[in-house]
């Protein structure tokens, strides 16, 4: 059965009842995690070593079986089990299948994966099984990380007015996981205080959009090395996996593609950079001009298909990721300095 993010908590007791297992894909790493923290303490609210056993998918491969020898196993230890199957794919459509059919025990599958397309086996089956959750996570947008925020902080019993509410809309990034992360951090920081203020937020949350993922997509384009260096120690310092931060520049140049393919029809930069720049990029646009000056589709296409390969690295390679990601703009940066000396 298909949903949306946005119905987990409203499906809180079907996932208790009606669902043996519920899968998790999509481009945004953070909405894949989160929607699945959210799964696992409905599930399991408090999950130990014996009530939440995570598998590999390299585990699976060397043993098929072990889904449903694993949920066939009953603990003395926990109540309800809950076996998380991170990577999943294609391959791992017959495991699934036969989970579903031969469970006995009250064990949940939770199956997070990256983008799966239409044609996908495992998508189709998941999506078509009356007793499994099928869940797309897409990036966040401006919208989306609005509601979060107005949502999280309302909810907590906080006031604040709709400035205050744009000054965090414009500091906090799309990454939901981090988004998170910094409304905790306000929320201790005020204690018992329940008026927020402007200088509260700015006392509490950087400004992540404009130091961090703005800055390293921006000076990866244009090849300033040593800003994106920078940029992408900070992100990493504050938990961003390599992978994810290979994922904001596909999103940066995948924008950027769709820039320079709009320029090559002649249509005006004002409505390009209206078209694609968010509210509060508004002081980019010199940069993001340049950019769409300085890159042909080709190269750009040439670029998405390295970061591609890049992000599948980062999972799949004896390499340490951050070292495959560090080459990666180190390799886009360089090109970019090229392409400016043509």
């Amino acid at each position: 059965m298909k949903a949306k993010p946005i119905q987990i908590d409203a499906l809180a007791k079907q996932l208790q009842t009606q669902y043996k297992a519920a899968l998790l894909y999509g481009p945004d790493f953070s909405v894949v995690t989160d929607c699945a923290n959210q799964i696992k303490n409905i599930i399991t609210p408090n999950p130990t070593e014996f009530s939440l056993i995570k598998v590999s998918k390299n585990q699976l491969k060397e043993t098929p079986s072990f889904l449903i020898d694993e949920a066939n196993t009953i603990s003395l230890l926990a109540d309800k089990k809950i076996i998380w199957l991170k990577e999943a794919d294609n391959t791992h459509t017959e495991a699934v299948e036969i989970y579903i059919d031969n469970v006995k025990t009250d064990t949940f599958l939770l199956l997070t994966a990256d983008n799966l397309l239409k044609s996908s086996s495992l998508r189709n089956y998941c999506e078509n099984h009356p007793e499994v959750l099928a869940i797309a996570c897409y990036e966040d947008s401006e919208k989306d990380i609005r509601l979060l925020i107005n949502t999280t902080l309302k909810s907590n019993g906080y006031t604040f007015s709709e400035t205050v509410l744009d000054v965090l809309c414009a500091r906090l990034n799309e990454n939901r996981l981090t988004t998170k992360n910094e409304l905790d951090k306000l929320i201790t920081y005020l204690g018992e205080t329940k008026i927020i203020t402007t200088k509260d937020v700015e006392a509490v949350i950087p400004d992540i959009k404009n130091t961090t993922i703005d800055n390293l997509c921006f000076a990866v384009a244009l090849g300033k090395q040593t800003e994106a260096d920078k940029s992408t120690q900070i992100l990493l310092d504050n938990g961003e996996a390599p992978a994810s931060i290979i994922r904001l520049l596909m999103m940066h140049f995948n924008k950027l593609l769709l820039a320079t393919d709009m320029y090559s029809r002649k249509e005006p930069m004002e409505n390009i950079t209206k078209k694609l720049l968010r509210s509060n990029q508004y002081m980019l646009k010199e940069a993001f001009i340049s950019q769409i000056c300085l890159w042909q589709k080709s190269f750009v296409i040439k670029t998405l298909q390295l970061l591609s390969e890049t992000e599948e690295q980062t999972r799949n390679n004896n390499l340490p990721p951050e070292i495959i990601l560090q080459r990666t703009i180190t390799m886009v940066s360089g090109l970019a300095r090229k392409l400016k000396k043509r």
